[in-house]
Protein backbone atom coordinates (compact mmCIF):
# COMPACT_ATOMS: atom_id res chain seq x y z
CA UNK A 1 0.00 0.00 0.00
CA UNK A 2 1.61 3.53 -0.80
CA UNK A 3 1.57 6.03 2.14
CA UNK A 4 0.49 9.39 2.09
CA UNK A 5 3.60 10.77 1.21
CA UNK A 6 4.23 8.62 -1.40
CA UNK A 7 0.51 9.50 -3.32
CA UNK A 8 1.73 13.40 -2.10
CA UNK A 9 4.85 13.36 -4.51
CA UNK A 10 3.59 11.32 -7.20
CA UNK A 11 0.56 13.80 -7.31
CA UNK A 12 2.94 16.66 -7.15
CA UNK A 13 5.05 15.82 -9.84
CA UNK A 14 2.56 14.89 -12.59
CA UNK A 15 4.73 12.23 -13.91
CA UNK A 16 3.70 8.86 -14.88
CA UNK A 17 5.71 7.14 -12.37
CA UNK A 18 5.41 3.42 -9.92
CA UNK A 19 6.01 3.08 -6.63
CA UNK A 20 8.54 0.29 -5.57
CA UNK A 21 6.94 -2.43 -3.48
CA UNK A 22 8.80 -2.12 -0.22
CA UNK A 23 10.97 -4.41 1.49
CA UNK A 24 9.70 -7.34 3.28
CA UNK A 25 9.46 -6.58 7.62
CA UNK A 26 12.51 -7.58 9.29
CA UNK A 27 11.09 -7.73 12.99
CA UNK A 28 7.52 -8.95 13.95
CA UNK A 29 4.63 -6.07 14.39
CA UNK A 30 5.35 -3.58 17.49
CA UNK A 31 1.75 -3.97 18.62
CA UNK A 32 0.00 -4.97 21.10
CA UNK A 33 -1.54 -8.20 21.38
CA UNK A 34 -5.01 -6.51 21.80
CA UNK A 35 -4.75 -4.59 18.77
CA UNK A 36 -2.94 -7.99 17.10
CA UNK A 37 -5.98 -9.72 18.30
CA UNK A 38 -8.12 -7.31 16.99
CA UNK A 39 -6.41 -6.59 13.74
CA UNK A 40 -6.34 -10.39 12.72
CA UNK A 41 -10.27 -10.33 13.34
CA UNK A 42 -11.10 -8.24 10.94
CA UNK A 43 -8.76 -9.39 8.76
CA UNK A 44 -10.40 -12.78 8.57
CA UNK A 45 -13.98 -11.08 8.20
CA UNK A 46 -12.50 -8.65 5.50
CA UNK A 47 -14.21 -5.24 7.32
CA UNK A 48 -12.90 -2.70 9.20
CA UNK A 49 -14.35 -1.25 12.27
CA UNK A 50 -15.57 1.98 12.58
CA UNK A 51 -12.87 2.73 15.22
CA UNK A 52 -10.10 0.86 13.25
CA UNK A 53 -10.65 3.22 10.19
CA UNK A 54 -10.25 6.40 11.91
CA UNK A 55 -7.43 5.32 14.09
CA UNK A 56 -5.66 4.04 10.98
CA UNK A 57 -6.44 8.08 9.48
CA UNK A 58 -4.82 9.67 12.41
CA UNK A 59 -1.96 7.31 12.17
CA UNK A 60 -1.60 8.25 8.84
CA UNK A 61 -2.03 11.85 9.53
CA UNK A 62 0.79 11.48 12.38
CA UNK A 63 3.03 9.91 10.24
CA UNK A 64 2.70 12.26 7.21
CA UNK A 65 3.18 15.03 9.85
CA UNK A 66 6.37 13.46 11.04
CA UNK A 67 7.73 13.03 7.05
CA UNK A 68 6.96 16.28 6.23
CA UNK A 69 9.10 17.61 9.04
CA UNK A 70 11.65 15.53 8.18
CA UNK A 71 11.76 16.38 4.72
CA UNK A 72 11.83 19.95 5.03
CA UNK A 73 15.31 19.41 7.25
CA UNK A 74 17.00 17.09 4.46
CA UNK A 75 19.76 18.78 2.68
CA UNK A 76 18.61 20.35 -0.72
CA UNK A 77 21.41 19.97 -2.53
CA UNK A 78 20.18 16.36 -3.42
CA UNK A 79 19.20 16.42 -7.36
CA UNK A 80 16.84 13.59 -8.51
CA UNK A 81 18.36 11.50 -10.98
CA UNK A 82 21.12 10.63 -9.09
CA UNK A 83 22.50 7.04 -10.20
CA UNK A 84 23.81 6.55 -6.87
CA UNK A 85 20.93 7.79 -5.08
CA UNK A 86 19.79 4.03 -4.55
CA UNK A 87 22.92 3.05 -3.27
CA UNK A 88 22.63 5.88 -0.60
CA UNK A 89 19.31 4.47 0.81
CA UNK A 90 20.51 2.02 3.42
CA UNK A 91 17.30 1.47 5.11
CA UNK A 92 15.12 -0.96 3.88
CA UNK A 93 12.26 0.70 4.77
CA UNK A 94 13.30 3.93 3.03
CA UNK A 95 12.60 2.18 -0.52
CA UNK A 96 9.54 2.96 -0.53
CA UNK A 97 10.40 6.18 -1.42
CA UNK A 98 11.96 5.57 -4.34
CA UNK A 99 10.56 6.33 -7.53
CA UNK A 100 11.11 5.51 -11.21
CA UNK A 101 10.35 7.61 -14.28
CA UNK A 102 9.48 5.22 -17.07
CA UNK A 103 9.80 7.76 -19.94
CA UNK A 104 13.18 9.08 -19.10
CA UNK A 105 14.29 6.16 -16.27
CA UNK A 106 15.29 8.60 -13.68
CA UNK A 107 15.44 7.92 -10.25
CA UNK A 108 13.81 9.97 -7.50
CA UNK A 109 13.27 10.39 -4.09
CA UNK A 110 9.96 11.94 -3.40
CA UNK A 111 11.08 13.00 -0.03
CA UNK A 112 13.26 15.56 -1.93
CA UNK A 113 10.69 17.09 -4.09
CA UNK A 114 9.18 19.20 -1.45
CA UNK A 115 12.26 21.33 -1.91
CA UNK A 116 12.25 21.88 -5.45
CA UNK A 117 10.76 24.93 -6.78
CA UNK A 118 7.06 24.97 -7.85
CA UNK A 119 7.70 26.16 -11.49
CA UNK A 120 9.41 22.51 -12.04
CA UNK A 121 6.09 21.00 -12.16
CA UNK A 122 4.49 22.40 -14.97
CA UNK A 123 1.06 20.83 -15.79
CA UNK A 124 1.28 21.50 -19.56
CA UNK A 125 4.68 22.32 -21.77
CA UNK A 126 4.70 25.87 -22.66
CA UNK A 127 3.93 25.02 -26.56
CA UNK A 128 1.07 23.29 -25.68
CA UNK A 129 -2.26 23.86 -26.91
CA UNK A 130 -5.85 22.54 -25.68
CA UNK A 131 -7.02 20.35 -27.88
CA UNK A 132 -10.79 22.31 -27.93
CA UNK A 133 -8.76 25.49 -28.91
CA UNK A 134 -6.98 24.24 -32.11
CA UNK A 135 -10.27 22.00 -33.47
CA UNK A 136 -11.98 26.07 -33.18
CA UNK A 137 -9.17 27.19 -35.22
CA UNK A 138 -9.29 24.05 -37.72
CA UNK A 139 -13.24 24.41 -37.91
CA UNK A 140 -12.87 28.02 -38.72
CA UNK A 141 -10.70 28.07 -41.33
CA UNK A 142 -12.93 25.20 -43.28
CA UNK A 143 -15.94 26.94 -42.17
CA UNK A 144 -17.15 28.72 -45.57
CA UNK A 145 -18.10 32.68 -45.47
CA UNK A 146 -21.72 32.40 -45.11
CA UNK A 147 -21.66 35.95 -47.36
CA UNK A 148 -20.11 34.45 -50.58
CA UNK A 149 -22.63 31.70 -50.63
CA UNK A 150 -25.16 34.07 -50.83
CA UNK A 151 -23.71 35.80 -52.68
CA UNK A 152 -23.68 33.49 -55.34
CA UNK A 153 -28.11 33.33 -55.24
CA UNK A 154 -30.83 35.69 -56.18
CA UNK A 155 -32.33 37.20 -53.04
CA UNK A 156 -36.33 35.75 -53.14
CA UNK A 157 -38.68 38.33 -51.34
CA UNK A 158 -40.98 35.76 -48.94
CA UNK A 159 -43.76 36.89 -47.60
CA UNK A 160 -43.78 37.38 -43.76
CA UNK A 161 -46.86 35.37 -41.96
CA UNK A 162 -48.84 38.08 -39.75
CA UNK A 163 -48.03 37.63 -36.38
CA UNK A 164 -50.38 37.77 -34.04
CA UNK A 165 -49.55 40.84 -31.75
CA UNK A 166 -49.50 40.50 -28.16
CA UNK A 167 -48.51 36.47 -29.35
CA UNK A 168 -47.34 34.69 -25.49
CA UNK A 169 -44.09 31.96 -26.92
CA UNK A 170 -45.04 28.98 -25.04
CA UNK A 171 -42.78 26.13 -24.29
CA UNK A 172 -42.93 22.39 -23.44
CA UNK A 173 -40.85 19.92 -22.45
CA UNK A 174 -40.90 16.29 -22.46
CA UNK A 175 -44.68 17.04 -23.99
CA UNK A 176 -45.68 15.21 -27.41
CA UNK A 177 -48.95 17.54 -27.40
CA UNK A 178 -49.29 20.96 -26.23
CA UNK A 179 -51.97 22.37 -24.51
CA UNK A 180 -50.99 26.21 -24.10
CA UNK A 181 -50.52 27.08 -27.84
CA UNK A 182 -51.44 30.26 -29.57
CA UNK A 183 -51.82 32.11 -26.34
CA UNK A 184 -51.54 35.75 -26.17
CA UNK A 185 -51.66 38.59 -23.63
CA UNK A 186 -54.66 40.39 -23.41
CA UNK A 187 -54.53 42.89 -20.50
CA UNK A 188 -52.13 44.37 -18.19
CA UNK A 189 -53.37 45.95 -14.88
CA UNK A 190 -50.88 48.07 -12.45
CA UNK A 191 -52.82 49.52 -9.55
CA UNK A 192 -50.41 47.64 -6.94
CA UNK A 193 -47.78 49.20 -5.14
CA UNK A 194 -45.30 46.33 -4.68
CA UNK A 195 -45.66 42.80 -4.82
CA UNK A 196 -48.86 41.30 -5.22
CA UNK A 197 -48.93 38.14 -2.93
CA UNK A 198 -52.53 36.63 -3.35
CA UNK A 199 -55.66 36.21 -5.95
CA UNK A 200 -58.22 34.25 -5.97
CA UNK A 201 -61.44 34.43 -7.91
CA UNK A 202 -64.93 34.62 -6.34
CA UNK A 203 -67.16 31.29 -6.65
CA UNK A 204 -69.09 33.31 -9.04
CA UNK A 205 -66.64 34.35 -11.29
CA UNK A 206 -67.39 37.63 -11.36
CA UNK A 207 -64.73 38.84 -9.13
CA UNK A 208 -61.26 39.05 -8.65
CA UNK A 209 -59.81 40.12 -5.55
CA UNK A 210 -55.60 41.10 -5.01
CA UNK A 211 -53.64 42.13 -2.19
CA UNK A 212 -49.93 42.25 -1.46
CA UNK A 213 -47.18 44.50 -0.45
CA UNK A 214 -49.29 47.58 -0.01
CA UNK A 215 -51.81 46.58 2.42
CA UNK A 216 -54.36 46.99 0.32
CA UNK A 217 -57.40 44.60 -0.95
CA UNK A 218 -58.49 45.20 -4.48
CA UNK A 219 -61.73 43.84 -5.64
CA UNK A 220 -61.85 43.61 -9.85
CA UNK A 221 -64.78 43.03 -11.44
CA UNK A 222 -65.15 40.72 -14.49
CA UNK A 223 -66.49 42.86 -17.72
CA UNK A 224 -69.93 41.49 -18.85
CA UNK A 225 -69.86 41.23 -22.86
CA UNK A 226 -72.29 43.16 -24.72
CA UNK A 227 -72.73 44.59 -28.44
CA UNK A 228 -70.34 47.73 -27.47
CA UNK A 229 -67.57 45.93 -25.80
CA UNK A 230 -67.14 43.56 -28.95
CA UNK A 231 -67.00 46.29 -31.17
CA UNK A 232 -64.12 48.13 -28.97
CA UNK A 233 -62.29 44.49 -29.02
CA UNK A 234 -62.12 44.59 -32.96
CA UNK A 235 -60.42 47.72 -33.20
CA UNK A 236 -57.88 47.12 -29.95
CA UNK A 237 -55.09 44.70 -29.34
CA UNK A 238 -55.82 44.50 -25.40
CA UNK A 239 -59.44 43.51 -24.46
CA UNK A 240 -60.77 44.68 -21.36
CA UNK A 241 -61.30 41.17 -19.75
CA UNK A 242 -61.62 43.19 -16.03
CA UNK A 243 -62.06 46.59 -15.44
CA UNK A 244 -59.45 49.34 -15.70
CA UNK A 245 -60.14 50.38 -12.02
CA UNK A 246 -60.34 48.63 -8.51
CA UNK A 247 -64.67 48.09 -7.90
CA UNK A 248 -63.10 48.32 -3.89
CA UNK A 249 -60.05 49.22 -2.52
CA UNK A 250 -60.52 48.22 1.06
CA UNK A 251 -57.97 49.96 3.37
CA UNK A 252 -57.37 48.66 6.95
CA UNK A 253 -54.37 46.35 7.08
CA UNK A 254 -51.37 47.80 8.29
CA UNK A 255 -48.88 45.29 6.82
CA UNK A 256 -48.72 43.09 3.84
CA UNK A 257 -51.85 40.79 2.60
CA UNK A 258 -50.61 37.39 2.55
CA UNK A 259 -53.62 35.37 1.88
CA UNK A 260 -57.46 35.69 0.60
CA UNK A 261 -60.42 33.58 0.56
CA UNK A 262 -64.31 34.07 -0.72
CA UNK A 263 -67.49 33.11 1.15
CA UNK A 264 -70.80 31.78 -1.49
CA UNK A 265 -72.24 34.99 -0.42
CA UNK A 266 -69.27 37.58 -1.98
CA UNK A 267 -67.80 37.77 1.91
CA UNK A 268 -64.16 38.34 1.81
CA UNK A 269 -61.25 37.44 4.87
CA UNK A 270 -58.13 38.72 4.24
CA UNK A 271 -54.85 37.34 6.37
CA UNK A 272 -51.67 39.91 6.84
CA UNK A 273 -48.40 40.00 8.89
CA UNK A 274 -49.98 43.02 10.63
CA UNK A 275 -51.57 39.54 13.40
CA UNK A 276 -54.72 40.50 11.92
CA UNK A 277 -57.89 38.87 9.30
CA UNK A 278 -60.35 41.14 8.34
CA UNK A 279 -63.84 41.11 6.68
CA UNK A 280 -65.45 42.55 4.01
CA UNK A 281 -68.70 42.02 2.19
CA UNK A 282 -68.66 43.68 -1.47
CA UNK A 283 -71.55 45.61 -0.71
CA UNK A 284 -70.01 47.62 1.83
CA UNK A 285 -66.93 50.23 1.47
CA UNK A 286 -65.76 49.31 5.18
CA UNK A 287 -64.32 46.97 6.97
CA UNK A 288 -67.25 44.73 8.84
CA UNK A 289 -65.30 42.88 11.52
CA UNK A 290 -61.27 42.44 12.75
CA UNK A 291 -60.28 39.33 14.04
CA UNK A 292 -57.11 39.82 16.13
CA UNK A 293 -54.42 37.02 16.62
CA UNK A 294 -50.75 36.51 18.95
CA UNK A 295 -48.70 36.59 15.66
CA UNK A 296 -48.55 36.79 12.14
CA UNK A 297 -51.60 35.20 10.03
CA UNK A 298 -49.95 33.38 6.93
CA UNK A 299 -53.36 31.72 5.78
CA UNK A 300 -56.81 31.74 5.90
CA UNK A 301 -59.99 29.79 4.56
CA UNK A 302 -63.60 29.67 4.89
CA UNK A 303 -65.70 26.79 5.52
CA UNK A 304 -67.42 25.89 2.19
CA UNK A 305 -70.71 24.54 3.88
CA UNK A 306 -71.11 27.16 6.52
CA UNK A 307 -69.95 30.56 5.84
CA UNK A 308 -70.06 31.38 9.48
CA UNK A 309 -67.13 29.73 10.32
CA UNK A 310 -63.37 29.42 9.20
CA UNK A 311 -59.79 28.53 9.89
CA UNK A 312 -56.91 30.40 10.32
CA UNK A 313 -53.05 29.69 10.72
CA UNK A 314 -51.04 31.77 12.92
CA UNK A 315 -47.73 32.29 13.54
CA UNK A 316 -47.71 31.31 17.08
CA UNK A 317 -48.14 27.44 15.93
CA UNK A 318 -51.79 27.24 16.14
CA UNK A 319 -54.67 26.48 13.72
CA UNK A 320 -58.30 28.09 14.96
CA UNK A 321 -61.75 28.05 13.85
CA UNK A 322 -63.07 31.00 14.34
CA UNK A 323 -67.08 31.70 14.50
CA UNK A 324 -67.87 34.89 12.19
CA UNK A 325 -71.02 36.35 14.19
CA UNK A 326 -69.83 35.36 17.57
CA UNK A 327 -66.39 37.11 17.24
CA UNK A 328 -64.69 34.50 18.72
CA UNK A 329 -62.96 30.98 18.54
CA UNK A 330 -64.66 27.84 18.38
CA UNK A 331 -61.67 25.49 18.84
CA UNK A 332 -58.12 25.36 17.99
CA UNK A 333 -54.93 22.67 18.01
CA UNK A 334 -51.08 23.18 18.51
CA UNK A 335 -48.57 22.08 16.34
CA UNK A 336 -44.65 21.04 16.81
CA UNK A 337 -43.58 24.06 14.38
CA UNK A 338 -44.79 27.40 12.92
CA UNK A 339 -48.03 27.11 10.59
CA UNK A 340 -47.67 28.46 7.31
CA UNK A 341 -50.45 27.36 5.25
CA UNK A 342 -53.66 26.04 6.24
CA UNK A 343 -57.24 24.64 4.29
CA UNK A 344 -60.78 23.10 4.46
CA UNK A 345 -60.93 20.05 1.87
CA UNK A 346 -64.66 20.83 0.00
CA UNK A 347 -66.73 19.16 2.46
CA UNK A 348 -64.94 20.64 5.65
CA UNK A 349 -65.10 17.97 7.44
CA UNK A 350 -60.84 17.82 7.31
CA UNK A 351 -58.56 20.56 8.49
CA UNK A 352 -55.20 20.24 7.07
CA UNK A 353 -52.03 22.36 8.22
CA UNK A 354 -48.98 22.91 6.31
CA UNK A 355 -45.98 23.65 8.46
CA UNK A 356 -42.22 25.12 8.17
CA UNK A 357 -40.72 21.73 8.31
CA UNK A 358 -42.32 20.46 4.87
CA UNK A 359 -45.22 18.30 7.60
CA UNK A 360 -48.77 18.87 6.72
CA UNK A 361 -51.08 17.30 9.24
CA UNK A 362 -54.99 16.33 9.09
CA UNK A 363 -57.06 17.13 11.65
CA UNK A 364 -61.41 15.98 12.02
CA UNK A 365 -64.05 18.42 12.30
CA UNK A 366 -66.62 17.19 13.52
CA UNK A 367 -70.35 19.29 13.48
CA UNK A 368 -69.75 21.35 16.43
CA UNK A 369 -65.96 22.51 14.41
CA UNK A 370 -63.93 20.70 17.08
CA UNK A 371 -60.66 19.61 15.76
CA UNK A 372 -59.04 16.48 16.67
CA UNK A 373 -55.78 14.91 15.33
CA UNK A 374 -56.60 12.48 12.53
CA UNK A 375 -53.17 11.79 10.48
CA UNK A 376 -50.02 13.23 8.84
CA UNK A 377 -47.43 13.04 5.95
CA UNK A 378 -44.31 14.39 4.70
CA UNK A 379 -43.36 16.67 2.20
CA UNK A 380 -39.95 16.27 1.68
CA UNK A 381 -37.38 14.55 -0.51
CA UNK A 382 -35.97 11.56 1.25
CA UNK A 383 -31.93 12.02 0.26
CA UNK A 384 -30.04 15.40 -0.45
CA UNK A 385 -29.86 18.88 0.39
CA UNK A 386 -33.72 18.84 1.02
CA UNK A 387 -34.14 15.88 2.84
CA UNK A 388 -35.16 17.76 6.10
CA UNK A 389 -37.72 19.48 4.80
CA UNK A 390 -38.71 22.82 3.70
CA UNK A 391 -41.11 25.03 4.16
CA UNK A 392 -45.22 24.05 2.84
CA UNK A 393 -46.04 27.55 1.21
CA UNK A 394 -49.84 26.24 0.13
CA UNK A 395 -52.77 23.37 0.15
CA UNK A 396 -55.15 23.18 -2.75
CA UNK A 397 -57.76 20.54 -2.86
CA UNK A 398 -59.12 19.44 -6.13
CA UNK A 399 -63.28 20.24 -7.39
CA UNK A 400 -64.02 16.68 -6.48
CA UNK A 401 -62.24 16.55 -3.14
CA UNK A 402 -59.90 13.15 -4.65
CA UNK A 403 -56.75 15.33 -4.57
CA UNK A 404 -54.72 17.61 -2.89
CA UNK A 405 -51.89 19.34 -3.84
CA UNK A 406 -48.87 20.61 -1.60
CA UNK A 407 -46.61 23.37 -2.94
CA UNK A 408 -43.12 23.40 -0.92
CA UNK A 409 -39.72 25.38 -0.67
CA UNK A 410 -37.81 23.13 -2.59
CA UNK A 411 -39.36 23.76 -5.83
CA UNK A 412 -41.35 20.67 -6.01
CA UNK A 413 -45.37 20.31 -5.77
CA UNK A 414 -46.47 16.70 -4.49
CA UNK A 415 -49.62 15.38 -5.29
CA UNK A 416 -51.51 13.02 -2.71
CA UNK A 417 -54.35 10.90 -2.67
CA UNK A 418 -57.46 11.87 0.17
CA UNK A 419 -58.11 7.93 0.08
CA UNK A 420 -54.80 7.02 1.39
CA UNK A 421 -53.09 10.08 1.84
CA UNK A 422 -50.11 8.18 -0.42
CA UNK A 423 -48.14 10.41 -3.05
CA UNK A 424 -49.65 10.03 -6.55
CA UNK A 425 -46.41 12.58 -8.66
CA UNK A 426 -44.24 14.93 -7.75
CA UNK A 427 -44.63 18.14 -9.78
CA UNK A 428 -40.89 19.94 -11.23
CA UNK A 429 -39.64 22.43 -13.49
CA UNK A 430 -40.88 25.29 -11.33
CA UNK A 431 -38.33 27.26 -9.00
CA UNK A 432 -40.10 27.90 -5.56
CA UNK A 433 -36.94 28.26 -3.31
CA UNK A 434 -38.18 30.91 -0.70
CA UNK A 435 -41.18 32.77 -1.30
CA UNK A 436 -45.07 31.81 -0.65
CA UNK A 437 -45.95 30.54 -4.26
CA UNK A 438 -48.33 27.74 -4.78
CA UNK A 439 -49.93 25.66 -7.49
CA UNK A 440 -53.27 26.08 -8.55
CA UNK A 441 -55.88 23.38 -10.06
CA UNK A 442 -57.76 24.42 -12.79
CA UNK A 443 -62.09 24.42 -11.79
CA UNK A 444 -62.35 20.95 -13.65
CA UNK A 445 -59.18 19.64 -11.83
CA UNK A 446 -57.28 18.65 -15.38
CA UNK A 447 -54.66 21.18 -14.94
CA UNK A 448 -52.36 22.72 -12.52
CA UNK A 449 -51.02 26.13 -12.50
CA UNK A 450 -47.98 27.71 -10.75
CA UNK A 451 -45.99 30.81 -10.81
CA UNK A 452 -42.29 30.78 -10.03
CA UNK A 453 -39.32 32.71 -9.35
CA UNK A 454 -37.68 32.64 -12.59
CA UNK A 455 -40.80 34.58 -14.14
CA UNK A 456 -42.21 32.33 -15.31
CA UNK A 457 -45.69 30.27 -15.61
CA UNK A 458 -46.34 26.63 -15.42
CA UNK A 459 -48.80 24.09 -16.76
CA UNK A 460 -49.27 20.84 -16.14
CA UNK A 461 -51.27 18.26 -17.53
CA UNK A 462 -52.74 16.25 -14.44
CA UNK A 463 -55.20 14.40 -16.39
CA UNK A 464 -53.70 13.29 -18.60
CA UNK A 465 -50.86 12.03 -16.51
CA UNK A 466 -52.73 9.82 -14.34
CA UNK A 467 -54.30 8.40 -17.84
CA UNK A 468 -50.45 7.48 -18.73
CA UNK A 469 -50.12 5.84 -14.99
CA UNK A 470 -53.20 3.69 -15.38
CA UNK A 471 -52.02 2.16 -18.65
CA UNK A 472 -48.52 1.92 -17.77
CA UNK A 473 -47.00 4.41 -20.21
CA UNK A 474 -45.51 6.40 -17.14
CA UNK A 475 -41.89 5.38 -16.82
CA UNK A 476 -41.35 6.94 -13.46
CA UNK A 477 -45.13 7.12 -11.97
CA UNK A 478 -44.09 9.42 -8.70
CA UNK A 479 -42.54 12.22 -11.23
CA UNK A 480 -44.74 14.53 -13.59
CA UNK A 481 -41.54 16.33 -15.41
CA UNK A 482 -43.64 17.15 -18.43
CA UNK A 483 -45.01 21.03 -18.36
CA UNK A 484 -45.17 23.91 -20.85
CA UNK A 485 -44.13 27.48 -19.45
CA UNK A 486 -44.13 30.77 -20.45
CA UNK A 487 -42.83 34.44 -19.56
CA UNK A 488 -45.53 36.60 -17.43
CA UNK A 489 -42.84 39.02 -15.34
CA UNK A 490 -39.74 41.03 -16.67
CA UNK A 491 -36.62 41.42 -15.27
CA UNK A 492 -35.34 42.83 -12.69
CA UNK A 493 -38.59 42.40 -11.07
CA UNK A 494 -39.35 38.79 -12.88
CA UNK A 495 -41.07 36.65 -10.17
CA UNK A 496 -44.75 35.16 -10.92
CA UNK A 497 -45.97 35.52 -7.25
CA UNK A 498 -49.58 33.78 -8.42
CA UNK A 499 -51.29 32.07 -11.34
CA UNK A 500 -54.11 30.49 -11.60
CA UNK A 501 -57.17 29.67 -14.04
CA UNK A 502 -60.33 31.93 -14.09
CA UNK A 503 -63.12 29.57 -13.60
CA UNK A 504 -65.69 29.11 -16.40
CA UNK A 505 -68.33 31.16 -15.15
CA UNK A 506 -65.46 33.96 -15.71
CA UNK A 507 -64.84 32.60 -19.17
CA UNK A 508 -68.79 32.24 -19.94
CA UNK A 509 -68.99 36.09 -19.24
CA UNK A 510 -66.64 37.63 -21.45
CA UNK A 511 -66.49 34.76 -24.24
CA UNK A 512 -68.77 36.60 -26.84
CA UNK A 513 -66.15 39.40 -26.69
CA UNK A 514 -63.30 37.59 -27.34
CA UNK A 515 -65.31 35.55 -29.80
CA UNK A 516 -65.92 39.00 -31.59
CA UNK A 517 -61.93 39.67 -31.80
CA UNK A 518 -60.50 36.09 -32.04
CA UNK A 519 -61.22 32.25 -32.15
CA UNK A 520 -61.65 31.23 -28.37
CA UNK A 521 -60.89 27.53 -26.75
CA UNK A 522 -63.73 25.98 -26.15
CA UNK A 523 -62.14 24.43 -23.37
CA UNK A 524 -63.97 27.23 -20.60
CA UNK A 525 -61.62 26.17 -17.50
CA UNK A 526 -58.39 26.78 -18.65
CA UNK A 527 -59.09 29.62 -21.76
CA UNK A 528 -58.19 32.71 -19.35
CA UNK A 529 -54.59 32.67 -17.28
CA UNK A 530 -54.18 35.48 -14.32
CA UNK A 531 -50.63 36.27 -13.23
CA UNK A 532 -49.45 38.60 -10.70
CA UNK A 533 -46.12 39.51 -9.98
CA UNK A 534 -43.09 40.87 -8.04
CA UNK A 535 -43.31 44.36 -9.12
CA UNK A 536 -47.03 44.51 -8.91
CA UNK A 537 -48.74 43.91 -12.30
CA UNK A 538 -51.58 41.83 -12.59
CA UNK A 539 -51.48 39.98 -16.34
CA UNK A 540 -54.73 38.48 -18.53
CA UNK A 541 -53.72 35.57 -20.89
CA UNK A 542 -56.33 34.16 -23.60
CA UNK A 543 -55.77 30.97 -25.18
CA UNK A 544 -57.64 30.71 -28.69
CA UNK A 545 -58.70 27.91 -30.47
CA UNK A 546 -56.02 26.84 -32.11
CA UNK A 547 -54.38 25.34 -29.22
CA UNK A 548 -56.33 22.29 -28.76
Amino acid sequence: METAEARAGTGSSRARATVAPPAPPLAASTATRSDHGRASRHEDSGLMSDEDFYDAHEDAEADASRQASAASNAPTNQRSGDPELENKRTDPDDSKFIVKNKDTGEVFDIRDLASMPAASYSIFPNDFVAPQEEEAKRTKTRRPSLTKIMSKFPMKSKAKEPTKRNHVPVTSCKKEKRDLEDLCLAQTLSKHTGTIWTMKFSHDGARLVSGGQDAILRVWKVQISSEEDANVARESDEKQILDGEPERSYQGHTMPIVDVSWSRSNFILSASMDKTVRLWHISREDCLHVFHHPDSVPAVDFHPREDRYFLSGCFDNKARVWDIPDGCVVSYVQTPVMITAASFNPSGTRAIVGLLNGQCIFYQVNPHQQMNYYTQIECRNSRGPMRKGRKVTGIEFDPEGRYFLVSTNDSRMRLFSVDNYSRICKYKGLVNGHLQIKGRFSQDGDFVICGSENGSVYVWNKARYLRSMSIGKSSKQDRNSSYEFFTAAEPPNGIVTVALFAPASTFAMVKSKLEASDDVSPNACTGLIVSASYDGCIKVFERSAKSV
